[in-house]
């Protein structure tokens, strides 16, 4: 009885404070007619899928075309008293070119790292990396809808 009272509680907060997901507010402004990459790496194609959706031209006042550049660095950090790696700091650089008309309007730059200890399982790291890094794709693919809503 307890369990279903919390449940109803949480819920009557949610619905009589009038929550609404981040984007479902939004009229979106903007299409974006070209989109390309530099290279075409698992961070790009991330990127991509979640752009597609502003690809719709119909009824928008801005029509852009995206110029996209992704960079992931891996650096060791520090290291033991024989020379393995005892840390890493992977960084992943975004950045983006907006165009209008085949005129730079705007270019910005995405950042995000972490920092994180070295695994003895190496099949282990390289998950744990991967699930960094698609993690910081889908941030940064959500700064840059909320960043090309502002221009």
């Amino acid at each position: 009885m307890n369990k279903y009272l919390k449940y109803l509680l949480v819920f009557y907060f949610i619905s009589a404070c009038s929550y609404q997901p981040i984007f479902s507010g939004k009229k979106v402004d903007f299409g974006i007619k070209n989109l390309k990459f530099d290279k075409n790496n698992s961070t790009d194609v991330k990127i991509n899928r979640i752009l597609n959706n502003y690809k719709d031209l119909k009824n928008k006042k801005k029509i852009i075309d995206l110029i996209i550049t992704s960079k992931i660095n891996k650096i060791t950090t520090a290291k033991d008293k024989n020379g393995d790696p005892k840390s890493y700091r992977i960084e992943l650089i975004v950045k983006t070119i907006v165009k209008k008309n085949n005129e730079i309007i705007n270019n910005l730059e995405f950042n995000k790292s972490h920092d994180y200890n070295n695994r003895t399982n190496k099949f282990d790291l390289k998950n744990f990396e991967n699930s960094i890094i698609d993690g910081f794709t889908e941030k940064i693919a959500e700064e840059i809808v909320v960043y090309l809503l502002s221009i």
